[in-house]
């Protein structure tokens, strides 16, 4: 009997810790997405924030076995950041449009060589196949997915 109130205990300790975890972290990319949204940052250091935001939340949101405690993360997380992640796009996207031909595919080049863009390029289909199930990770998924409007043809056609 004993042993089952400490193991008990032990499971809703660890518990907590993991959803204050969760609430710190989401906290932390909800400050910093804020912060470079209304930041006079370059387009690509925005962009680079963005991907590695998207790098971590899809980092963690793979770490739990149940997807439906993932798929929560997430939802969460996008439900957060969406206005600033729109923000980000575009203004990402505004810059990109005036810049000519030759800049467009130097910026292209640019972020492609980026370790978070190869880690996101890496880590999304993994995470698609996992949430894409899970309606609350559909948004997170559907955003990135028509984001980068012309910047997503030209990668995809350097990747």
């Amino acid at each position: 009997m004993r042993i089952s109130k400490i193991l008990l205990f032990s499971a809703l300790a660890f518990s907590a810790t993991a959803c204050y975890n969760y609430a710190k972290f989401l906290a932390q990319e909800r400050g910093m997405l804020a912060r470079v949204a209304a930041s006079n940052s370059q387009a690509e250091q925005k962009l680079d924030s963005l991907l590695a935001s998207g790098v971590r939340v899809m980092e963690t949101a793979l770490k739990p076995i149940n997807p439906v405690k993932g798929g929560k993360l997430v939802a969460q997380y996008y439900d957060q950041n969406e206005r600033a992640m729109e923000t980000i796009v575009a203004q990402v996207n505004g810059e990109f449009n005036r810049m000519s031909l030759l800049d467009q595919g130097i910026f292209t080049a640019s972020v492609v060589r980026k370790p978070y863009a190869r880690q996101f390029a890496d880590l999304y289909p993994k995470f698609k196949k996992k949430y894409n199930q899970v309606k609350t990770a559909a948004k997170f998924i559907g955003f990135f997915a028509k984001a980068f409007g012309k910047l997503g043809k030209l990668v995809a056609l350097l990747g």
